[in-house]
């Protein structure tokens, strides 16, 4: 499994003048990791006047055959025969690192970054390995005025056993961290994200929101920290820069060794070994910083114990609630996505903020929520439940949801501590891939308050 470091990818050593390396530039969507460019580094800052997307040939290797994200023991996606498919570049422009610009203009820079037309539809499944291949066509030049002639050699991003990628929003994760209990002789593994500001000098004096993002099953037999963040969105959608923009937290996301809790209502103690990390951290017991990266040394975590929210799909949305269930004095609200429970035990669901969001095609979520609602009106709680099925159309692309916003933000606005809505047409797989992509439902959930 490859994921990019913590630190990013590794500078390469300047051996000749030209192309030192390559470095595929991924993001993880509603269908997995997918290649949305690269890096090319040269030895040198680079004339940005010298390239054009013509410039580069690029190719991507697919991923293994029977691989789908998110599915258990599935093989991994760069052990692939196949050969690398041409990629059309849509933006040329160098820059000082390797990562890409939101405005995809130039800056001096010794990398050329090419990035590749998107999908607007960014519940796709991938079909990429992390693999990629480039053969500089045509010559550049160096912004000394040296020209770079074009060259056959076909360069990877591939060095020996390691595979350089950055994954945006992805990298800054601290993955494989513990959190244990000696007594009970119990641990578990998770990742967590860091605000910018808090490794920033007095960042640890601010309080931060805390969400509890849970995976799903097919993340955790034989699973990897790096799977819980890159096979789908579930946690890594809240980290991308434009969301920490807007809603700034600490996220954190376990790691099981198993399924934690199935259809017959059954779970291990991973569930509750869940609720004691949060409570470690809501309690300032994260004091673990790399005492070898001096942005995180010595630093005492502090969480804003009335804004703790908690999201999942499938096994994490049944997480999510039996929490929320269990501890009802901790969340301030909670996103949950296609995961149900038995109504019975989620009677004190019923004066907690909860926004449900399932699929018409859902024969479990959808059906077991509709026998919550009764229970949660009759225990006194306020719910909205529209018969009105939602248009899955109007969420991609992205910048486009105004209507789909203006219609939850109505159905959120009827006074409803509880709000159960479905999309039209969309199964159990869909609803991963597509409902945390909803604007309304990410902000809804962030103005919740515990009091």
């Amino acid at each position: 499994m490859s994921a990019s470091a913590p630190e990013g990818p590794t500078r390469r050593t300047h051996a000749r003048p030209g192309i030192q390396g390559v470095t595929t530039l991924c993001e993880v969507t509603g269908g997995g990791q997918k290649v949305f460019g690269v890096a090319i580094e040269y030895d040198t800052s680079i004339d940005p006047r010298s390239i054009t997307p013509e410039t580069f040939a690029l190719s991507v290797v697919p991923a293994a055959k029977g691989f789908f994200p998110g599915m258990p023991q599935e093989p991994d996606k760069n052990a692939s025969d196949q050969k690398a498919s041409p990629r059309a570049v849509v933006a040329t422009y160098t820059n000082a690192t390797s990562t890409m610009r939101a405005d995809a203009r130039s800056v001096q820079g010794r990398f050329v970054i090419a990035e590749f037309a998107r999908d607007p539809d960014l519940s796709l499944p991938t079909t990429d390995s992390d693999k990629i291949e480039v053969v500089q066509k045509f010559a550049l030049r160096t912004d000394t005025g040296a020209a770079y002639p074009p060259s056959p050699k076909s360069w990877t991003n591939t060095e020996g056993k390691r595979t350089h990628v950055s994954i945006r929003g992805v990298d800054a994760w601290e993955q494989n961290h513990w959190w244990w209990d000696d007594e009970r002789a119990t641990y578990l593994e998770y990742s967590i994200f860091l605000p910018k500001s808090f490794l920033e000098p007095g960042g640890e004096k601010k309080a931060y929101p805390l969400l509890l993002a849970v995976t799903h099953s097919g993340t955790s037999p034989d699973g990897t920290c790096a799977q819980t963040l890159t096979e789908q969105c579930i946690a890594t959608i809240w980290s991308l820069p434009e969301n920490q923009a807007k809603h700034e937290c600490v996220i954190v996301t376990p790691r099981y060794e198993r399924t934690t809790m199935n259809d017959y209502w059954e779970h291990t103690n991973d569930v509750e070994n869940t609720y004691r990390l949060v409570q470690s951290l809501i309690d300032g017991h994260w004091n673990f910083g790399n005492p070898n990266r001096a942005d995180r040394k010595d630093k005492t975590l502090r969480i804003d114990r009335n804004r703790i929210y908690c999201t999942g799909w499938s096994m994490g949305g049944m997480t999510s609630l039996w929490l929320m269930a269990k501890h009802p004095d901790t969340f301030a609200g909670g996103l949950v996505i296609a995961g149900q429970e038995r109504p019975a035990d989620m009677i004190s669901l019923a004066h907690q903020n909860v926004l449900i969001i399932t699929g018409s095609e859902d024969d479990k979520a959808t059906p077991w929520n509709e026998k919550c609602v009764p229970v949660w009106q009759k225990a006194g709680g306020k719910v909205t439940r529209p018969t009105e099925l939602l248009d899955p159309a109007t969420i991609f692309p992205i910048d486009q949801q105004q209507a789909l916003s203006h219609k939850i933000n109505d159905y959120l606005g009827q006074g409803g501590n509880i709000t159960f809505l479905t999309f039209d047409g969309v199964d159990h797989l869909g609803s991963c891939r597509k409902f945390f992509y909803i604007e309304a439902a990410r902000d809804w959930l962030f103005r919740q308050r515990k009091i």
